[in-house]
């Protein structure tokens, strides 16, 4: 378990770096496109670049377009949203028990999130854009990962009944 516990505090500090990361690109991006610092427009303002800020080095690309941008958007704040949320299950295999409520409630946030989001976030792009391959694909997994976590909240739950039925024993 010592293993475990190590390879879940590194994936977390990961997670928690790749969700940092993803809030700051929407942050950034959000400025930029709303007040124009940091943003470049090309090709006729059809399409933009973000800068890293204070530079004019680029940093995010795209197509001005709004129902592009709202997706764009979208995109990231859900990513930041999803690399949060899989911290907080690593975070569920650091702790010194492993069959907690909280583990639960972890482990049921991240399926639902994996369920829910990818695929209403899919319905609500197609109404602007065509689905194309790669968001298939992108959503099938979210949803395979949901559900396998799905059958982990399970075992996890389980296994904190026969935990609290063991120490009400002893």
């Amino acid at each position: 378990m010592k293993t475990v516990r190590f390879v879940a505090r590194i994936l977390l500090a990961l997670s928690r770096i790749l969700a940092l990361g993803y809030a700051l690109s929407f942050l950034l991006s959000l400025i930029a496109l709303s007040t124009g610092w940091s943003l470049n427009l090309l090709e006729g303002n059809h399409r933009f670049e973000i800068f890293y800020p204070f530079t004019r080095v680029p940093y995010l690309l795209g197509t001005y377009d709004r129902d592009y941008i709202l997706m764009f958007l979208l995109l990231l704040a859900l990513y930041a949203l999803f690399f949060f949320l899989v911290g907080n299950v690593f975070k569920v295999f650091t702790l010194p028990k492993l069959f907690t409520a909280y583990g639960i409630r972890q482990l049921k946030r991240f399926y639902l999130g994996n369920l829910v989001l990818p695929i209403s976030s899919a319905f609500a792009i197609s109404l602007f854009y065509g689905i194309e391959s790669p968001m298939v694909v992108l959503v099938v997994l979210h949803m395979l990962l949901g559900v396998f976590t799905y059958f982990m909240a399970a075992i996890f739950k389980e296994g904190f009944v026969l935990q609290n039925e063991n120490d009400l024993i002893l």
